[in-house]
């Protein structure tokens, strides 16, 4: 079995934590009323936990990620980018959580979305969520861009919104660790960059956080836009 990276790692903490899933779940549900019948396709999928809390069956919804995750043989699971997958099927619902900071850091953010809308039934709603960065999450973005040279952050261009048919609204998760450092450690998910980078300027990230931070917490602020083709 590979030997996970310290950000995978971070990663599978992070979620535990914040139980992210769990709430953008909450609010899709707010707003959609989604059946056993609906066919959705999670863009960015991971495990796939978040579009399996939509539905009590996964054989209407179809996974996608570039990276190989573990989907019985029964599970519809596309082993690509978004960019690159050849899918010929249209959904009722897309939900794209997250992956936005990827396509940005590509340069495919535009086709993306023009992509994600074509593959809609006419009824269909694409679901997009992303972190606002209006909030600290923003201000730690500012500071780690002087860090490092390389790095990918969740973020929607709203230009793609123009002349769209679309609602959109804001709620929170909190990111909380017992520990400055545990709390830079979870925060590589929130500023991709390598291990090996990361970890040489940690120390800096962690005063930032001690300078700015009463505690070894904060809330992520996170907007969901739910599209009509």
């Amino acid at each position: 079995m590979r030997k996970l990276t310290k950000l995978e790692k971070n990663f599978k903490k992070f979620k535990k934590i914040t139980k992210e899933e769990y709430f953008i779940a909450k609010e899709i549900k707010r707003r959609i009323k989604i059946n056993e019948k609906n066919t959705i396709l999670d863009v960015g999928c991971a495990d796939g936990k978040l579009s399996k809390s939509l539905l009590k069956s996964s054989k209407n919804i179809t996974f996608l990620d570039i990276n190989e995750f573990d989907f019985s043989p029964q599970e519809k699971f596309i082993h690509s980018s978004f960019e690159k997958a050849k899918i010929k099927e249209k959904y009722d619902y897309i939900l794209a959580a997250h992956v936005w900071g990827h396509f940005y850091r590509n340069r495919s953010l535009n086709f993306c979305f023009n992509k994600a809308i074509n593959l809609l039934k006419k009824t269909g709603k694409l679901i997009i969520v992303h972190n606002s960065n209006k909030d600290f999450t923003g201000r730690l973005i500012n500071f780690s861009k002087s860090l490092f040279k390389k790095m990918e952050f969740d973020v929607f261009l709203d230009k793609s919104l123009k002349n769209v048919n679309h609602t959109e609204d804001y709620f929170n998760v909190k990111l909380k660790a017992r520990t400055y450092k545990e709390l830079a450690e979870l925060i590589q998910v929130l500023i991709i960059v390598q291990d090996s980078l990361y970890y040489k300027k940690i120390g800096k990230i962690i005063g930032f956080l001690k300078k700015n931070l009463k505690k070894p917490e904060f809330d992520i602020n996170q907007r969901i836009i739910i599209i009509k083709k």
